[in-house]
């Protein structure tokens, strides 16, 4: 159960980078103090902090200190150490809960945490050795994505398996880890939503369209094009999996819409996630605050789509582009971050759906299909 919190609070913020950053200055603006732990002296969430601290999510020391630090405390890293969290950590100072982690830190438990719900999942299996991997394949068929089980390694230690010559080469590079290998589409929609849950409360935020290059983001939009059957079947798998979960907070989950309109579950996120800023300019409340007011019990507004949009995640690669773009687009908002982080800011721009995509792709640098 989460307790009521008032203003004049001390909000610990395990993690940097953007996420920690916007939360540690929503925050703010709703009159807390903030603690942020980030993993450099240099992160930009630390800019945001009332005391800054710097250790990884998983420094024993590093949480030890921010727990006697904190009112309440919460995670926009989820790969903070669990189990060291809820040891150091009261029920009331952590009102998400770790349980969560349990299930989004590793992929298998993720597959059978949704397999347990019913939900349409891609086909899968459990990898422990390089003999393993034929018979895999023989499950799955081709193509299928080798991935380490656990999370937070990097698409650099993924494997795409087309052929049987890639399967060789998978048994050559497979380290003495487990793997999980599961089918893999072409020609998909990646679509996500968000959700934000205090005790019995749920709200499901609109669907958003994703689209990727490189397993870089590059662009989200609302509403997204889907068939509303879509929509409404997206609702019921957010609301049966909040159900689930003993969690307060906000999450999200992602799915593939294949190109006949089967929708599969990929995956769940705890906390905010970029795609999840669309929210602000198109349902009028950031999916930050959102998290906060899940976590200091104060009441949680219905969402309601106000207005189309997209929004532009902004790398250091797009700012020539960016700085034609801020002189000819008054319709256009732009934010920008401090220096020392991947993301350099985003744009957000609101309308007509294919009035914005027109005008995106004209530009010639930023493109959405």
């Amino acid at each position: 159960m989460t307790q009521f919190i008032s203003p004049g609070a001390t909000i610990g913020i395990i993690g940097g980078g953007v996420s920690a950053f916007r939360m540690a200055d929503t925050a703010s603006l709703m009159g807390m103090r903030t603690v942020v732990l980030a993993p450099t002296q240099t992160d930009i969430a630390l800019e945001k902090a009332d005391i800054p601290l710097v250790g990884q999510a998983d420094d024993r020391e590093a949480l030890k200190e921010l727990t006697q630090l904190s009112t309440v405390m919460t995670f926009t890293d989820e790969n903070v150490d669990g189990a060291v969290l809820a040891e150091l950590a009261t029920s009331s100072q952590l009102p998400s809960g770790t349980d969560i982690l349990t299930v989004t830190q590793d992929r298998y438990l993720e597959k059978v945490f949704l397999d347990d719900l019913n939900m349409n999942i891609l086909p899968y299996t459990q990898v422990i050795t390089p003999s393993d991997i034929n018979e895999a394949i023989d499950t799955i068929g081709y193509p299928a994505l080798l991935k380490p089980i656990q999370k937070g390694m990097g698409v650099d230690q993924q494997l795409l398996l087309a052929t049987p010559a890639d399967v060789d080469r998978a048994k050559q590079l497979l380290q003495q880890r487990p793997y999980i290998l599961e089918a893999y589409l072409q020609n998909i929609k990646e679509v996500a939503v968000m959700v934000a849950k205090a005790d019995k409360e749920i709200r499901i935020g609109p669907v958003i369209q994703n689209y990727f290059e490189h397993h870089q983001l590059k662009a989200s939009s609302v509403r997204a094009d889907v068939d509303p059957a879509v929509i409404v079947e997206i609702r019921r798998i957010a609301e049966k999996i909040a159900k689930k979960l003993d969690y307060n907070g906000i999450f999200s989950l992602e799915f593939f819409l294949a190109a006949n309109g089967t929708l599969y579950v990929k995956r769940v996120f705890p906390g905010p996630k970029l795609y999840g800023h669309l929210m602000q300019c198109t349902s009028d409340i950031s999916e930050y605050e959102l998290h906060l007011r899940a976590i200091l019990d104060w009441p949680l507004p219905e969402l309601e789509l106000a207005e189309d949009g997209v929004a532009i995640p902004l790398r250091q690669k797009d700012m020539d582009a960016v700085l034609t773009q801020i002189q000819i687009k008054p319709d256009w908002r732009f934010a920008f971050y401090p220096t020392g982080n991947e993301l350099v800011g985003e744009i957000e721009i609101v309308g007509d759906l294919k009035a914005i995509k027109d005008s995106i792709n004209a530009t010639g640098h930023f493109v959405i299909q």
